[in-house]
């Protein structure tokens, strides 16, 4: 794998679009089917932008992670904001509602990983993913192991199959909690 290239964010995040787009838990955000994909790819520029310097892709862009280790940094994201076309592109793609309820939705995470993520001896799986064409390959398993060895690793889902993969994989579940009637699942590997 390597890292990605600053001018590859928006190609990432329409990877991950197209990875996470039968994710129950977007609906959440995006309600309204027409709006969902591209909602769906804003977020995901503003939180690889953010996480552009640790952010890998395999060499044929079928699978991507984002995996925060001991010593890496996020960029601040708030500064794409500065760009006037980013912002209003941003907030009419996603709306008020959505950006809210991401608020919302970043503090509530952020206080369950308090409980469970150190960040100064842990791996953080961001974001990691494997285009559909490319399932059952291994990959996954591949990218975790590459990219935290014998860390401790934690991560956070909302899909039960997800939870199904990644306990095979040798992560248990920490914390199981509601948020707007989605099941956040906040897993760990030691």
């Amino acid at each position: 794998m390597r890292l990605i290239k600053t001018d590859e964010v928006v190609k990432v995040s329409r990877l991950l679009t197209d990875i996470f787009a039968d994710y129950e838990a977007y609906r959440l955000f995006f309600p309204e089917e027409k709006k969902m994909a591209k909602g769906m790819e804003m977020f995901f520029r503003y939180e690889i932008y953010a996480s552009q310097p640790y952010t890998r892709v395999d060499e044929d862009f079928l699978a991507v992670a984002a995996v925060k280790r001991p010593g890496d940094s996020d960029r601040n994201p708030k500064t794409l904001f500065l760009n006037p076309f980013f912002a209003c592109s941003f907030l009419s793609a996603t709306g008020i509602k959505a950006v809210r309820l991401a608020g919302e939705y970043i503090a509530f995470a952020e206080k369950i990983a308090e409980k469970y993520y150190n960040p100064a001896v842990d791996c953080y799986i961001k974001n990691i993913g494997v285009a559909r064409e490319a399932r059952g390959q291994g990959r996954l398993r591949r990218m975790i192991d590459e990219l935290c060895g014998e860390f401790p690793v934690y991560l956070e889902t909302h899909d039960e199959n997800n939870v199904a993969i990644y306990e095979h994989l040798g992560f248990r579940v920490c914390e199981k909690a509601d948020f707007h009637g989605y099941t956040h699942y906040a897993m760990r590997r030691d």
